[in-house]
């Protein structure tokens, strides 16, 4: 039994949560450096020093906790991909199968699949005499075939396409759209690298990325 869509999205909210969080934890650490910094500046012996100093460790210890939890979180989240997904059906469920049966080589269905197609033949009268021409038809060239890019990386040109254009370069947060998407971690630089290889998206200065078309 694999687990349900609604208990994976509930994973991936935990974790945008945590994600969040732990972004506004980092900006809380360095506002409070910023204030010690200041502090410090104005009155190195001021009573107040102290406490503020501990507070900024307590938030920096606050902020290591709640990134080892988003790292948890990604493995919970790695697995959970993997229980999920459309269950194939049981293997007393399946139709039995017949063999299929032999058909002779000699019924009419088959000697007219197989003829070779002739082309039509006109005839022109000239001087008492017919010549026959052989019409080829003109075959088109075939359009290119697109890309495969495979799953995982259509996933997260979907999800790209909501965030990114064909004029700017944006940076984007590869742990927040694995999240988004349900790409397990080890997997989404793989799926951006055959994005950038199949042309379907552009980096340019800072590691930032658009869209080609």
């Amino acid at each position: 039994m694999s687990l349900s869509k609604i208990t994976l999205s509930a994973i991936q909210q935990a974790g945008a949560a945590v994600f969040s969080a732990d972004a506004e934890l980092k900006n809380s650490v360095k506002d409070y450096a910023e204030r010690v910094n200041a502090a410090m500046a104005v009155n190195p012996f001021g009573l107040g020093n102290d406490t503020l100093f501990e507070n900024w460790k307590l938030v920096a210890r606050l902020s290591q906790t709640m990134v080892g939890i988003e790292e948890e979180l990604k493995k919970v989240h790695a697995l959970a991909c993997e229980l999920t997904g459309d269950d194939g059906p049981a293997a007393h469920a399946l139709p039995a199968l017949s063999a299929p049966l032999s058909t002779p080589l000699s019924t009419p269905e088959l000697l007219v699949a197989t003829a070779p197609d002739t082309a039509p033949t006109d005839v022109v009268a000239k001087g008492g005499q017919k010549k026959a021409s052989r019409q080829a038809s003109a075959k088109k060239p075939a359009a290119p075939a697109p890309p495969v890019i495979g799953s995982n990386p259509t996933k997260l040109l979907r999800h790209l396409e909501r965030l990114l254009t064909t004029r700017d370069f944006v940076a984007v947060n590869l742990s927040a759209a694995g999240l988004a998407t349900g790409i397990p971690a080890g997997s989404v630089n793989a799926a951006m690298k055959k994005l950038l290889e199949t042309g379907q998206l552009l980096v340019g200065p800072g590691g930032r990325f658009k869209l080609v078309k």
